[in-house]
């Protein structure tokens, strides 16, 4: 599933050129200082933040280069250095990049030490007040995942109007089994309106050393970088959209499992297999689904007892002489999808998990609203039971309800309600392993369901992904 195109119908005027030049630019230059002054008076009055400004030096270059950026390199041992080429590379410039980890952003501004860039990160991230400020005066971008948000596309036509570097990580999500995720060419249309050039960034061994599953956090072992293409402001200025889209698309598709398949490199942990069962969750012997269970240092299905093995490397071997398993958690996950995908086929299909409803209270927190069973069948879902207004409903931090909140009985104002998702209209998925996953109404509001098994997370999302690519 594809991220939401939501770069349409933008553009910049330019003024007439010729005359008087360098009147025109003394002009010109007075009337961008006021318009700038002008909208930095109206973002005091309405407390509106400066998405897209200028990254400040305290916190992008001293916080951020000089302290985070260092102690990324001796935790997750990463062995960057500065590419020269695109470091000097006039603006406006995108750097677009994999998104295998979480510490993608202290990857990329390291390949340009010294450079400022702008970020375009997922809102969850702004959600605690004391970082979203610090982020925000760093530089970064919210952006609302697989939904329109122009506040997003106009902070960015900011960034490059004013010759400045646009971070992103067009994926909008981390990989999942360390291959990369197609995206859509929306990206492409704002580059070529706004003349820009493109680098293209490569990273090897963020996902080894911090995969999306794991739930032991990083594996210390090596991370490297490298700019795999570039494409001139002229060479872009030459191509369509659909041209850019796709050359972006060939020079991002990559697999790090096959990068280290003869690059043998230790990430080392206590258990490099936990988590894995978030996605090895087929039994690749009896087929039985949910069934892969952590034992020890590798899985085992509770089925069958067919037991696999991870080794420091991040590839799997069987245990024993009868037991079966894939070389890796790509192979694995594509497995695993053929499965879902013949198994809707079936006309009598269903999946029903009861789950916990949680919705935004504000831009900061979540409550707990109701509770009742997600049903998935003929290419929609549906959620029935009770639910309460957020106000009225538990907030939770850090996985706990708030003291204020806690013994409160949210039942007493609950109403029955029935929700229904169509497959076809969604533009991506949003999950979290072992926790929840999101869906949004027509209107943009967000659905969090919290399943009874988390484990099932990732058989509701390729029951999902097989009903919306069924033709």
């Amino acid at each position: 599933m594809s991220n939401c195109g939501f770069f349409t119908k933008f553009c910049y005027i330019f003024g007439k050129r010729g005359g008087k030049v360098d009147e025109e630019k003394t002009v010109g230059s007075m009337e961008k200082t006021e318009k700038a002054a002008a909208k930095k008076d109206r973002r005091k009055k309405t407390g509106q933040p400066d998405y897209g400004c200028k990254p400040s030096f305290l916190w992008y270059s001293l916080f951020g280069t000089g302290i985070v950026m260092p102690l990324a390199r001796l935790v997750f041992g990463m062995k960057i250095r500065t590419d020269k080429r695109v470091k000097k590379m006039e603006g406006p410039l995108v750097i677009v990049g994999n998104h295998p980890s979480a510490i993608d952003p202290i990857i990329m501004a390291a390949t340009v030490r010294g450079r400022p860039i702008n970020f375009v990160a997922g809102t969850f991230l702004f959600r605690n007040k004391i970082f979203a400020h610090i982020i925000t005066k760093g530089g970064c971008i919210p952006k609302a995942q697989f939904r329109n948000d122009m506040r997003t596309v106009r902070a960015m036509f900011h960034v490059l109007s004013r010759g400045g570097v646009l971070g992103i990580f067009p994926e909008a999500t981390r990989m999942v089994d360390g291959h990369s995720i197609s995206f859509d060419s929306g990206l492409c249309s704002l580059i070529k309106k706004n003349g820009a050039a493109v680098a293209i960034l490569r990273t090897h061994g963020a996902y080894m050393t911090w995969p999306r599953w794991s739930e032991n956090s990083w594996r210390r072992g090596r991370i490297t970088a490298e700019y795999v293409h570039i494409i001139s402001k002229e060479e872009v200025a030459g191509m369509s959209v659909e041209e850019l889209h796709r050359a972006m698309l060939e020079k991002m598709d990559y697999n790090e499992y096959e990068y280290f398949k003869d690059r043998k490199v230790r990430f080392r942990s206590k258990n490099p297999a936990d988590g894995a069962e978030n996605v090895a969750c087929i039994c690749p012997r009896c087929q039985t689904l949910g069934a892969m269970q952590l034992e020890g240092k590798g899985l085992r299905c509770s089925n069958c007892g067919n037991q696999v093995k991870m080794d420091e490397y991040g590839f799997f071997t069987p245990s024993g002489k009868e037991d079966e398993c894939f070389h890796d958690l790509h192979q694995w996950n594509a497995w695993e999808q053929t499965v879902y995908d013949q198994s809707i086929k079936d006309p009598d299909f269903v999946l029903k998990e009861k789950v916990t409803l949680h919705q935004p209270l504000d831009e900061f927190s979540y409550a707990e609203v109701g509770s009742g069973t997600l049903t998935i069948r003929d290419g929609s879902i549906t959620f029935e039971g009770t639910a309460c207004r957020p106000e009225e409903g538990i907030v939770y931090k850090k996985g706990k309800p708030i003291r204020a909140h806690r013994g409160r009985d949210i039942t007493k104002s609950a109403e029955k309600v029935t929700k229904t998702f169509q497959v076809k209209n969604m533009k991506g998925l949003m999950y979290d392993f072992g926790q929840y996953l999101e869906l949004f109404e027509p209107g943009g509001r967000i659905n969090r369901f919290y399943p009874e098994n988390r484990h099932r997370i990732h058989e509701l999302c390729g029951v999902i992904r097989a009903m919306h690519n069924q033709k």
